[in-house]
């Protein structure tokens, strides 16, 4: 059987769909793996930040190539299968590709997954034979199994299937326990039935070991548990939940299986830093975390980054066995220094917690990365008092630390987009780039100074007092000053450290290369000894 599989998240860290794929492999299908990017010539992952677009207005699908999708969808009609893993902004160019392959070969079987399937079913059943919702590493095995065998789809736990011209909504079954996460495959990090797209060039070629490098440098992403109990405006989170209330929980696998992870990927290609994408790393008992800490010294030895936490879960004892571990830069989502906007997001964590969460992460200011908050602004909820609240906020956060300043984006199927009744906002924020795309501001240009350094309070309150009655006033190549600086900034601190996880990959590969040189000196000196 003919299999295609393509991730749509414009990058090769892919996670979710590594995993799943990594299934149907184990149980022995041959899947022909492709990774669309906008540019395959440049790296989608390693060095992002650095060729950040820092511009007020411009789209996450910045790429128009109708050729180029007339190109893919000619090869993917040759499938029996393909099965694609997408967000909802990734949805308009995978609703015409399907369209285009479904009018090459109708007896073609699509089935999509992702977040877009499980939060808008209904628009995604629209373009596909079948659409799983929520985890799909055990029924992408079991519709590859019916499809083989040609069985009807009727009946294939967590999905909707058009079958005869109608659509049916198959029973949910639960989802995954530890337990059950502890059998599933490591994810596959090989290079034999990858391949890359290039929508700019419209170009379809095999994934060398040089690209994986190029593309995500010397870091293995992963996530060691998945889950969330909290319901954030924002978030979609909340979606999940009213599928099964299971995915309220913290659930993963063991330390061990996590060490045997990495352990399988540190074969597969180099790697100096693993970062962690949990919504809550530090969730988990201190038992557990001491554990893991001990185990990641000892068998990996590398650092690693927590992508995300709850501020809530920030406590001394666990911030410092994870660095005695290898901890080496933490990241987290404060939202707002504001109680009333707190509230307004559903956020589980007050400003009183958030000062002590800073308070706990500044006793560790020499032992690692400074930490990095991420706020939102530009919020029509928002008023200026309350943004000059979060400003104010900042000012008295104890340091180091940085800032990650994102614009509010009203993303469908969020509590916070049902709050809007121009549905056109909604719509035009699908394809907006939410990296670093606030609007440059006087205000939002005042705060981003705490991304580059904590000023003076006298120097706050002269720059607050300097641009009262005109916050709104635009200055983009003030925001794009402050940008570099901050890069610099952060290079400068992070390099301290030898983190160079979010540098270009040459600069990552050159640390790798130094790193294993160092390495073998001292074992070669150890050996003469």
């Amino acid at each position: 059987m003919n299999i295609y599989a393509l991730s749509m998240d414009k990058n090769l860290v892919a996670i979710g769909f590594r995993r799943v794929v990594a299934c149907a492999a184990q149980a022995g299908y041959d899947v022909r793996s492709i990774y669309f990017l906008d540019d395959a010539r440049k790296a989608s992952f390693a060095g992002s930040w650095w060729k950040q677009k820092t511009g007020d207005d411009f789209n996450v699908n910045y790429v128009r190539n109708d050729a180029a999708l007339a190109s893919l969808a000619t090869t993917l009609a040759g499938a029996d299968v393909l099965a694609l893993s997408l967000m909802s902004v990734q949805r308009n160019i995978a609703r015409k590709l399907c369209q285009e392959v479904k009018r090459l070969n109708p007896g073609v079987q699509i089935i999509i997954g992702g977040y877009h399937p499980t939060i808008f079913p209904d628009d995604a059943i629209a373009f596909a034979d079948a659409i799983c919702l929520g985890e799909g590493e055990r029924t992408f095995v079991e519709f590859l199994d019916r499809v083989r065998q040609g069985r009807s789809l009727k009946g294939l736990a967590n999905t909707w299937v058009r079958e005869g011209g109608e659509i049916v909504r198959n029973p949910r079954v639960p989802i995954m326990t530890p337990a059950e996460m502890e059998r599933m495959p490591v994810m596959e990090y090989g290079v034999a039935g990858q391949h890359l797209f290039s929508y700019a060039q419209g170009t379809l070629m095999p994934l060398s070991r040089q690209d994986l490098i190029r593309h995500v440098g010397t870091t293995y992403n992963t996530i060691w548990s998945v889950g969330c109990p909290y319901r954030c405006a924002f978030c979609s989170q909340s979606r999940f939940i009213e599928l099964d209330r299971a995915y309220a929980d913290y659930r993963g696998p063991s330390v061990a299986y996590l060490i045997a992870e990495i352990k399988a990927a540190q074969q597969q290609f180099p790697i100096d830093y693993v970062i962690f994408y949990d919504s809550n790393f530090l969730g988990r008992d201190l038992e557990t975390l001491t554990e893991f800490s001990r185990r990641f010294r000892q068998e990996i030895g590398l650092k690693f980054v927590l992508s995300g936490t709850n501020p809530v879960s920030i406590v001394e004892e666990k911030i410092g066995v994870l660095i005695e571990g290898g901890l080496v830069r933490i990241k987290m989502g404060f939202e707002s220094g504001n109680d009333d906007m707190l509230q307004r997001f559903k956020r589980p964590v007050s400003t009183r917690q958030l000062r002590r969460a800073t308070e706990v992460l500044a006793k560790f200011g020499g032992k690692m990365v400074a930490p990095s908050f991420e706020l939102i602004v530009d919020n029509p909820f928002e008023t200026k008092e309350q943004l000059y609240e979060t400003l104010d906020f900042l000012d008295e956060t104890p340091g180091p630390f940085t800032i990650n300043l994102f614009s509010l984006q009203f993303m469908p199927g969020t509590a916070l987009s049902q709050e809007v009744t121009d549905y056109s906002l909604i719509e035009d924020h699908m394809e907006k780039e939410y990296m670093f795309s606030y609007k440059p501001t006087a205000l939002n240009n005042l705060i981003s100074v705490f991304a580059i350094l904590k000023p003076p309070r006298a120097v706050v309150a002269f720059l607050k007092n300097r641009i009262t009655g005109r916050e709104d006033a635009a200055s983009p190549l003030l925001k794009t000053v402050l940008y570099r600086l901050m890069l610099v900034r952060r290079a400068v601190n992070q390099a301290k450290f030898s983190d160079y996880s979010t540098f270009p990959y040459w600069v990552m590969l050159f640390y790798h290369r130094m790193r294993t040189f160092g390495r073998r000196i001292t074992s070669s000196f150890g050996a003469t000894r």
